[in-house]
């Protein structure tokens, strides 16, 4: 089958833009409520609608994919890249988060697989009291985002970031976009989370809810779920730096 996006007559192109633009409207504000207030929002939409131009360049039916599943994951992985490219987290975030990371990786090779606050702080060479402020001044903007994992099926529903794997006898579009050992890497590293971290994680991910509202199904403060979701993301990085350098 051809390129259905391909030799559009100009008016054609400028209709899918028009429809598709509210989407990258929407992924960006998601990923920009992520970002420091002085983060411009209007860089991120524009990054994505090359991204949707590209997707219309690129997309190609045969494949299976949907061109809406297809079109959200060029989107969202051009924002990311522009950001990547921008290099705007600031140092002490980067150096403290490689800590964090470096310290779960130390603590696993040790057999501590979830180290208590205690064991990590002694890691990292703080007082136990002064690890609060260390993992609020480590939050992670998760570029590595479980979002760009893909979040939504074939069937243009929501995945769960938990259950990432579709019916084994149906093939799914992130297999073809991802491949299916980057899949089963992210649900292996997910599923070695400790449970409260795999649950904040899934909260703010799967359903959607912010900070505070987490911290209300917990009965934590809004802190602590920030907390929490540093860890669970240092982990998940140092166990996926785990199995691809095994």
């Amino acid at each position: 089958m051809q390129n259905p996006y391909l030799n559009q007559k100009p008016v054609d192109r400028e209709v899918l833009v028009l429809e598709y633009a509210p989407m990258v409207k929407h992924i960006a504000n998601r990923l920009a409520a992520r970002l420091p207030a002085n983060f411009q929002l209007d860089d991120l939409i524009q990054a994505g609608m090359i991204g949707l131009l590209e997707a219309m360049d690129k997309y190609d039916a045969d494949k299976g994919a949907k061109f809406k599943t297809y079109a959200e994951i060029r989107v969202r992985g051009a924002m990311l890249d522009d950001l990547r490219s921008k290099d705007w987290i600031p140092r002490s975030v980067r150096d403290n988060s490689s800590k964090l990371e470096n310290a779960y990786t130390e603590l696993r090779s040790g057999s501590i697989d979830h180290p208590t606050d205690k064991q990590l702080s002694k890691q990292l060479g703080l007082k136990p009291k002064e690890l609060p402020e260390f993992l609020n001044k480590s939050k992670p903007i998760p570029l590595l985002s479980l979002d760009s994992m893909g979040t939504f099926t074939g069937s243009d529903e929501k995945m769960d970031i938990l259950e990432t794997l579709s019916d084994p006898d149906e093939e799914d579009v992130v297999d073809k976009l991802l491949g299916t050992e980057a899949q089963e890497l992210v649900v292996r590293a997910i599923e070695e989370l400790p449970e409260k971290e795999k649950l904040v994680l899934s909260l703010y991910y799967n359903e959607e809810l912010n900070l505070k509202e987490i911290g209300a199904v917990l009965d934590v403060s809004e802190s602590r779920v920030s907390q929490l979701r540093t860890k669970a993301i240092a982990m998940l990085r140092s166990l996926m730096k785990g199995y691809m350098e095994s």
